[in-house]
């Protein structure tokens, strides 16, 4: 498991990363009005990157040590009830956003739409992704680190 924890913990930064770049891209494209084979790819490799999080997140989830499920009723401690309910909701909440996002820019008619698609959709899941990161400076009484 703790392989999975530091595989979890290490591709936040590539996810992270993966969606800035998808934002630059669309800010910077919104203008031209076009929507090349290269900004779907950047969109679908930042979705792609997220889903494997939610993927390696889902087997911590079950199987790892962080989630007590009593922690559901509020008995467990702050870190597992972080981890048991506010951490997995808002994770889920923001990549079900950028899914959809995707999916409504590629469906889409107007390509100069499809970059303001993706700003709205992938610009709010960045922000809940934000929130939820169990970052040291955020949630001290956590005990983890930034990796």
């Amino acid at each position: 498991m703790t392989g999975l924890v530091h595989a979890h913990s290490g591709l936040r930064y590539i996810a992270l990363l993966l969606l800035v770049i998808a934002l630059v891209n669309a800010f910077s494209n919104m203008k031209s009005g076009k929507y090349a084979k290269k900004d779907k790819m950047i969109n679908l490799f930042a979705m792609v990157t997220l889903h494997i999080q939610l993927l390696i997140g889902l087997v911590l989830y079950f199987f790892g040590d962080k989630v007590g499920f009593s922690d559901w009723v509020g008995g467990g401690t702050a870190p597992h009830r972080f981890f048991a309910v506010e951490h997995i909701l808002i994770m889920l909440l923001a990549i079900v956003f950028i899914t959809l996002g995707r999916k409504k820019a590629e469906n889409h008619a107007m390509d100069s739409y499809k970059h303001k698609l993706i700003v709205r959709y992938y610009g709010l899941g960045l922000i809940l992704i934000f929130i939820a990161i169990p970052w040291p400076f955020i949630y001290p009484e956590l005990g983890l680190g930034y990796f």
